[in-house]
């Protein structure tokens, strides 16, 4: 992942953070939650790569 990509992963995140306080459907919510997660986690990975690799 590239610098490019962590924004685009940050930008996806907020909509899904969005669509948590927009949706009524339990499934949908707990759909954003899990996709939040994984956003989340490649950020922090992208994050700790470029500073070990520093």
């Amino acid at each position: 992942m590239d610098i490019k990509e962590a924004h685009e992963e940050s930008a996806m995140l907020r909509g899904n953070i969005c669509r948590m306080f927009l949706t009524d459907n339990a499934l949908e919510l707990e759909k954003m939650y899990q996709f939040a997660q994984k956003r989340l986690e490649r950020i922090y990975d992208y994050h700790v790569k470029r500073i070990n690799n520093t």
